[in-house]
């Protein structure tokens, strides 16, 4: 009886002992220094002197990736969406960290498969004749693509064309 009851013990005190953890917490997938918006995410208020109606999207390339600027209460928020190589459907890399001050906006997107993406700009006038075209805003500045399962980045200036606008 000894013998069935010390084994009992030792089989049920180490389950006991390995639940008995302070508090759960989540983990970070990734290095949060080598991306800042893994630890801390915020959208700053501030004030913009970008046209009022700049909101929008913002062609990427010609296969149809956005970048979408909402610019609403002195807060900046919007989305990239990035069609994937080779197919039809696409990823989309929500705001993660944003400022708007003066003529600059700034944002970097939540990590998607390793990848993310930072931006550092403005939103000037375009070519276009009217809002109804492409190009009648352009978001222009510093494009950064971030890829942490390469351990790499590529930078790039950019002048990206809004879309056609409907009033």
């Amino acid at each position: 009886m000894r013998v069935v009851l010390a084994g009992l013990l030792l089989s049920v005190v180490p389950t006991v002992l390995a639940q008995a953890t302070p508090d759960p917490s989540l983990h970070h997938r990734s290095d949060a220094s080598q991306n800042p918006t893994a630890a801390t995410g915020g959208k700053q208020r501030g004030t913009s002197t970008l046209p009022a109606d700049a909101s929008g999207e913002y062609m990427i390339d010609e296969s149809g990736s956005v970048v979408q600027i909402t610019i609403e209460n002195g807060r900046l928020d919007g989305y990239i969406s990035k069609l994937v190589d080779g197919q039809t459907s696409s990823l989309t890399f929500f705001f993660d960290r944003t400022t708007l001050g003066g003529d600059r906006l700034t944002f970097a997107t939540k990590q998607v498969h390793g990848i993310w993406y930072s931006f550092d700009g403005t939103i000037v006038r375009g070519n276009a004749q009217s809002k109804q075209q492409d190009g009648y805003y352009r978001l222009k500045g510093a494009w950064v693509t971030h890829d942490e399962v390469q351990k790499s980045q590529s930078n790039s200036m950019v002048s990206l064309k809004s879309t056609p606008r409907r009033d």
